[in-house]
């Protein structure tokens, strides 16, 4: 990983952080968040936008503080994720990035168990003296999907594996019950960074992900059981779809009948007994993605007792999924 410097903070930055933090002789045992605390870490985020900084540390240790002293205020937590994000590329050493990693998660975290929708965003002063609304939901969310997760994968290349994504399970859900839009779009990230890239670890990372995620979230069991339900399911419905297509040869005149599938797109055969070699080699490949498939396909199509399914858009893609299941042979016997 290489080290970006960041420059010095603004002087009315650093002295906003200076009053806010206090000294640790007379420090507070339960500190009380301060009125001002979205414009002070704001205005940090400012002089790190306008490059007037030397000093990374000022920036983490007021990150760090919003995230202790204010885990109820969603907006202070926006905006210091936003601040771990900017921190997070200018070390190279792997404790340091986990660390920091780590804190921008909790401060994701926090923001969406601190959010409702009631919410007025925060009036926030600019650099050019007006003021703004402040959308700190947004904020945290392009935290996570452009800086966490990417650093999740970065790191796990490194061959540091973060805990969110060991497979080990979780203490509690980091989302919260009464939204899930973040989780939804966490699991579509996911989904466009490794579907057909089974041979790659991240796809591993993301199981591990998504099934942590699954157990320990019962409140989105519906959005986790699709989004597994997706992610092994699209692989069946590749590594099972075959297509007999007649294919002409537009300088000749003439053609043939080849058989494609999705899963070897460079690849064609017009030979029956070449195509059913390599359909049982991918049906092998297929079996036990199937097998993990099947519980969340049955989970989302079929409701318990007495529960209503509404209109639902994903319910024919999940359909599609377990018809691609159902194309599979039976595993030859020895």
């Amino acid at each position: 990983m290489t080290r970006h410097p960041i420059r010095a903070l603004a002087p009315a930055a650093f002295a906003a952080l200076a009053a806010f933090l206090p000294a640790p002789a007379c420090a507070d045992p339960d500190p009380v968040c301060p009125a001002g605390a979205e414009q002070t870490l704001y205005d940090m985020e400012t002089a790190i936008r306008q490059g007037t900084q030397t000093d990374i540390a000022p920036v983490i240790e007021l990150a760090e503080w919003g995230i202790d002293t204010c885990p109820d205020r969603p907006d202070v937590q926006a905006i210091a994720a936003t601040l771990m994000s900017a921190a997070i590329g200018t070390s190279g050493d792997l404790d340091t990035v986990e660390t920091y990693l780590t804190q921008m998660m909790t401060a994701i975290r926090q923001n969406d168990f601190a959010w409702n929708t009631k919410q007025k965003p925060s009036l926030l002063k600019q650099g050019d003296g007006s003021e703004q609304n402040y959308f700190g939901y947004n904020a945290a969310t392009s935290a996570l999907l452009n800086t966490a997760i990417p650093y999740l994968i970065r790191l796990g290349n490194a061959g540091r594996i973060h805990p969110a994504i060991s497979g080990e399970p979780y203490d509690s859900c980091p989302y919260p019950d009464h939204a899930g839009f973040r989780l939804g779009e966490e699991a579509n990230l996911w989904d466009r960074t490794v579907k057909r890239q089974r041979e790659h670890p991240a796809f591993g990372w993301a199981e591990n992900r998504l099934t942590a995620l699954h157990a320990a979230c019962p409140a989105h069991k519906k959005d986790l059981d699709f989004a597994l339900a997706r992610f092994y399911g699209q692989e069946v419905d590749d590594l099972t779809r075959w297509e007999h297509v007649y294919l002409e040869n537009i300088n000749f005149g003439n053609g043939g009948w080849i058989w494609t599938n999705p899963s070897l797109p460079q690849k064609v055969f017009n030979d029956d007994a070449l195509m059913q070699a390599k359909k049982a080699e991918l049906d092998a490949i297929a079996r036990p993605l199937a097998d993990k498939a099947r519980p969340y396909i049955e989970g989302y199509l079929f409701m318990p007792p007495g529960i209503m399914r509404g209109p639902d858009e994903r319910f024919d893609e999940v359909k599609i999924w377990q018809e691609a299941i159902g194309r599979l042979q039976p595993a030859p016997q020895d």
